[in-house]
């Protein structure tokens, strides 16, 4: 028996490794999603009709659309990745509706953060590949409100409550460290003001700065005895 529980032990911790490097490197990848979402696009400010005419037409610009919804593609899939070994910290019983309600958002996260994906891709993918003309001033205004509803609206409201329900399950259960806890506390409340304020894609950086506190604290997360 001891020999077998000698040898069994160096079998079980490299997977344990495994998954906790996987899971901390999908953190990091969740928030450089997160920036390249943003930044990877810039479409004019209050532009006139001719100029967001003329910043469509803009082959570039139109391809920048595509990454950033190739982007935000790649968020929702780091974050489904995140929220499935957050599913296995220990401790379940202390916090069952929290951890549950923390997985109901994860998936809301993943689902809107594709829709998200999709509209961001919209005109570039019409256009350059399906090879139809621009559409008008019209549609443009409407999609471009589209995106940044959908990021600022929908998106930072469910990663917000995935951020704060995360919190709370880290609290009750003590498995990732309880800085953390407050830290997405802290971002995750002031994200959900500022989304009621129709600010939400302004707190953009409180979403990459969990994320990479998210990724430290699951990769010094310590194998279970």
């Amino acid at each position: 028996m001891t020999s077998t529980a000698t040898t069994a032990s160096p079998r079980t911790r490299p997977t344990r490794t495994a998954a906790r490097a996987t899971a901390a490197g999908a953190a990091v990848v969740l928030a450089v999603a997160l920036f390249m979402t943003v930044a990877s696009v810039n479409v004019p400010h209050e532009p006139t009709d001719q100029e967001l005419l003329t910043w469509w037409q803009d082959s570039g610009n139109r391809t920048s659309g595509v990454l950033s919804g190739m982007w935000a593609l790649l968020a929702a899939c780091a974050a489904a990745v995140v929220a499935n070994h957050l599913a296995t910290l220990p401790d379940a019983a202390r916090a069952p509706q929290w951890r549950a309600f923390a997985r109901s958002m994860a998936g809301a996260v993943t689902a809107v953060w594709l829709v998200t994906g999709a509209a961001r891709a919209s005109i570039g993918h019409l256009v350059d590949v399906m090879d139809e003309p621009l559409p008008g001033v019209d549609v443009l205004r409407a999609a471009t409100a589209l995106n940044y509803t959908l990021l600022g609206l929908s998106g930072m409201a469910v990663l917000g409550l995935f951020m704060l329900a995360t919190s709370v399950v880290v609290l009750r259960t003590g498995a990732l460290g309880r800085w953390l806890g407050f830290l997405g506390l802290g971002c995750g409340l002031v994200m959900l003001a500022a989304v009621v304020a129709q600010y939400g894609a302004f707190t953009t950086p409180l979403a990459i700065l969990w994320a990479l506190c998210l990724a430290v604290a699951i990769w010094r997360q310590p194998d279970p005895s």
